[in-house]
């Protein structure tokens, strides 16, 4: 082996390096060569021992020699392989599904107790202890019923914020319970996610009632539909594509592949229009596109290429449907909306400087959206003008969609946990309350009559009276 004496040996008997030289590289060059020798020999009289050579000063040569024999390049690969698929079966049963039958014994005592504290602008605030809330909650007969990140499912007295139940799912519950002949209905999963589904939930007695699988995640919203006398629950699911499930018996009834797709369905007449996204490992080898399908069937009517992802769903203006365009996992400065006439006709359309992200809403030919870095805008889809635009004073992604606050007035949650309360017509901003310091809110704002809701990451929630 070859020691720190025998290399600066090596350097002194040089002919070709002068004296001041020599001093100068045994520190910068020697020095660490000797540590990695040593190491080296250590690893090797190691590996070595376990297969029963024992190695004298030769050690690197010998650890050369034994690994090229092919017992022990079978024994290499072999551990390799083990190792690799220890890692994908790790990583396979991490992202898929939690069994029922778990959920079920889990759930076997749902029961849970804890109050919420008076808030300093709120009326009052709960905390999660970090279970983050992505998505606003909803209101049945009094009770709030939303789910977290750690996969859980809460019921808290609407009133006082007291939680009453807690239900373990064990998947990100990213979508808002959604109300619909008196059952709740909602998803479950990331991008990563399979083995997903869709969950049908008796609000009354607190538990499932039935459950529709797929592949793919189920992070945003169902939509429900009725055609002659037939029900739709209308669930997109990644890669899935869209599903329409029959929300009574929660079995199949159609499925739609037309790429990625994580946005809402939109439903007018007979027809469903939805558009499709690119995931990141997609880049350069999909496309997005918009669809109108065939609501009994999902046949396609029509199928126009975007020049954007549409990650969420699109809305209509009169006769016209406008999707919203950005990517959201890669780095660009452009968005917009893009509208189509009934029969597919490319109309009007608006780009502006960041992506568009959230559930735009309309009212009088106006729809009203922001876009991921928290920028507001209100833009006339007929006379295709853009009325007003609020800029952000972070510049930071955000996933909140703007609400209806009352009929004069909408709401924005900001990124940072507080709201903007702006004026349709004008774009004035009337107030621009913070309810938290250090809070990150990706949730829309829940509102209700005399009052509205905030749902953070952080596992905060607030309730305020109408301001």
């Amino acid at each position: 082996m070859f020691g720190l004496t025998e290399m600066m040996e090596l350097s002194a008997s040089s002919n070709t390096l002068s004296e001041g030289y020599q001093y100068a590289i045994v520190p910068t060059v020697l020095l660490p060569l000797a540590f990695l020798g040593t190491a080296l020999s250590v690893v090797a009289t190691f590996i070595a021992g376990m297969f029963g050579v024992k190695l004298k000063a030769e050690g690197p040569k010998k650890l050369l020699e034994l690994l090229l024999k092919p017992k022990v390049l079978f024994a290499a690969g072999a551990l390799n392989l083990a190792i690799y698929a220890g890692y994908v079966g790790v990583d396979y049963v991490k992202n898929g599904p939690v069994p029922q039958a778990v959920q079920k014994f889990a759930n076997s005592d749902t029961s849970y107790h804890q109050k919420a504290k008076q808030g300093d602008r709120a009326l009052w605030k709960q905390s999660l202890e970090d279970e983050g809330v992505f998505a606003r909650g909803t209101i049945v007969n009094g009770e709030l019923f939303f789910g977290t990140n750690e996969g859980y499912l809460y019921v808290a007295d609407a009133d006082t914020g007291t939680i009453k139940n807690k239900l373990f799912f064990g998947k990100f519950l990213s979508p808002s319970p959604t109300l619909y002949k008196d059952y709740l209905y909602f998803g479950e999963g990331l991008h990563q996610s399979h083995g997903m589904g869709v969950y049908k939930f008796d609000p009354e007695k607190k538990q499932v009632t039935g459950h529709f699988k797929t592949n793919g995640h189920t992070e945003i919203f169902p939509v429900f539909a009725n055609a002659d006398g037939q029900d739709y629950l209308l669930q997109t699911a990644g890669e899935d594509g869209l599903y329409a499930i029959n929300p009574d018996t929660m079995e199949k009834i159609w499925q739609f592949k037309g790429g990625h797709m994580d946005g809402f369905a939109l439903v007018h007449g007979d027809y469903v229009y939805i558009g499709s996204g690119i995931p990141r490992e997609g880049f350069s080898i999909n496309r997005p596109f918009a669809y109108k399908l065939n609501l009994k069937d999902g046949s396609v009517v029509w199928k126009k290429e975007l020049p954007l992802s549409a990650w969420y769903g699109p809305v209509r203006v009169q006769d016209e449907v406008c999707f919203i365009q950005g990517e959201i996992h890669i780095d660009t400065h452009v968005g917009g909306l893009s509208c189509f006439t009934q029969s597919g006709e490319r109309s009007h359309s608006l780009v502006i400087n960041y992506p568009v992200v959230g559930k735009p809403i309309v009212k009088n030919d106006t729809i009203y959206f922001n876009d991921y870095y928290g920028n507001l805008y209100a833009w006339n889809a007929i006379n295709n003008k853009l009325e007003w635009e609020i800029e952000s004073d972070i510049k930071k992604g955000s996933y909140s969609s703007l609400q209806f606050y009352n009929d004069k007035e909408i709401i924005y949650a900001k990124r940072t946990g507080g709201v903007l309360i702006i004026n349709m017509e004008s774009g004035e901003v009337r107030e621009n309350v913070d309810f938290a310091q250090d809070e990150l809110i990706y949730a829309d704002p829940l509102v209700k009559d005399d009052a509205f809701y905030l749902f953070g990451m952080k596992g905060n929630i607030y309730k305020s009276a109408k301001i």
